[in-house]
């Protein structure tokens, strides 16, 4: 069903769908992004034992 949208809204609009193939990731990317969620956890870890301690 479709409703009307009111002006006030136009960012709800529906748009034109287009498909793009996605890169998949290089080994530099894997690198990086794994060393980023390797650093949130280890100060994840650290903000933990300092709140529950």
């Amino acid at each position: 069903m479709l409703a009307k949208m009111n002006l006030l809204f136009p960012a709800f609009a529906r748009q034109e769908r287009v498909t793009k193939q996605q890169q998949p990731l290089t080994r530099k990317q894997w690198v990086s992004v794994d060393r980023i969620v390797m650093a949130l956890l280890f100060v994840g870890v650290i903000a933990g034992a300092i709140i529950f301690s």
